[in-house]
């Protein structure tokens, strides 16, 4: 009885130190395969950030887009005020010629004497020139006395362009809508033997030279501006050329409209409402405009250094998925290469 009952004991005593010795095997294989685990998983996220990094490189040395449309604002301002000077440069040279002094400086009963030499030398600059649309005289009182177009004798006066020269200034008009075509201005006083404004010389140019300098990018549009806030040029839509950004008060739209300011043919002024823009435009603040002034994601603005002019460059407002977009294919990339260098690491 006792040997019987030693070898039941015994028995029972191997079996539970086999099941403690599957148990920690099956104990240890399950930590081997949890560290396994582990260890790939911290792999795979080591080997993410490092295929991260180019990214965040790129990310951190490419400028930044506000500074890339500081720069296309300057040099696209620069661009007009170099137009801008050279018309002024040929207007000026045009009005010294000695044939438009003396047509200019005639009495009117003698000018037919002179018409002939001038005309032909507004003629021939007309036909080299195809951005020039028609080239003028005025008499001291804002008379067109000649050009190169119909309209002998109109009275143009109350154009601002034409006040300016015969003030003894080079002027500059903004876009303006004349004879079916939208066009600007740039005339000179015309002197006598005496130094005394005789009359002005005024040439109409077709819009397309400025409209041409306005840029347009895939992620960006231009507008050009007068210190009224009328947009002259707008690479975004053409079709708010000639609005303002906000509407005028009703004394000051008037004396625009009876001054021709924007041209013969416009018979007022539209607008959109962004009004804090508008004001803005019109104090010269231009260091205080926001994007959200304009409805869009960025903006830069420059001033012009010939005239009052402002441009303005502006990003469309762009949606969270547009934002990431540029960052999917890169980062699916980064992550496919991680998982490919742990799987690798995890075979040796």
């Amino acid at each position: 009885m006792m040997v019987r009952a030693r070898w039941f004991f015994g028995g029972v005593e191997k079996k539970n130190i086999l099941r403690s010795v599957l148990r920690l095997l099956a104990e240890r294989m399950s930590s081997m395969a949890h560290s396994s685990t582990r260890v790939f998983f911290l792999r795979t996220v080591l080997l993410f950030v490092i295929a991260l990094i180019p990214l965040a490189l790129y990310v951190l040395l490419t400028p930044s887009a506000s500074a890339n449309l500081k720069e296309i604002a300057q040099r696209t301002a620069n661009e007009f005020d170099r137009l801008i000077q050279l018309r002024q440069h040929q207007v000026f040279t045009i009005a010294a010629f000695p044939s438009i002094r003396a047509f200019a400086a005639s009495a009117p009963e003698t000018r037919s004497q002179r018409a002939a030499v001038a005309l032909n030398e507004l003629q021939a600059w007309v036909a080299a020139d195809p951005n020039v649309r028609e080239a003028f005289i005025v008499d001291k009182n804002g008379v067109i006395i000649m050009t190169t177009l119909e309209g002998w004798n109109s009275d143009v006066s109350a154009r601002e362009f034409v006040q300016d020269a015969l003030a003894g200034q080079i002027a500059v008009s903004p876009i303006a809508q004349d004879r079916g075509e939208f066009s600007n201005y740039y005339a000179a006083p015309i002197l006598n033997n005496e130094g005394e404004v005789a009359g002005a010389l005024a040439i109409r140019v077709a819009a397309q030279e400025l409209w041409q300098v306005t840029p347009r990018g895939e992620n960006f549009y231009a507008v050009l501006s007068d210190e009224f806030g009328a947009r002259l040029d707008d690479s975004g839509d053409p079709a708010r050329r000639l609005q303002t950004f906000a509407p005028l008060d009703t004394e000051r739209a008037a004396r625009l409209l009876k001054s021709q300011r924007y041209g013969a043919q416009l018979p007022q002024l539209r607008a959109t409402n962004l009004l804090r823009a508008q004001q803005l435009i019109t104090q010269g603040a231009l260091d205080q405009l926001r994007a959200s002034d304009f409805n869009v994601g960025d903006l830069a603005a420059q001033r012009l250094v010939s005239k009052p002019w402002s441009v303005l460059i502006l990003t469309p407002q762009t949606t969270l998925p547009e934002m990431i977009a540029p960052f999917i294919i890169p980062v699916l990339a980064a992550l496919l290469l991680a998982l490919a260098g742990a799987f690798l690491l995890q075979r040796l």
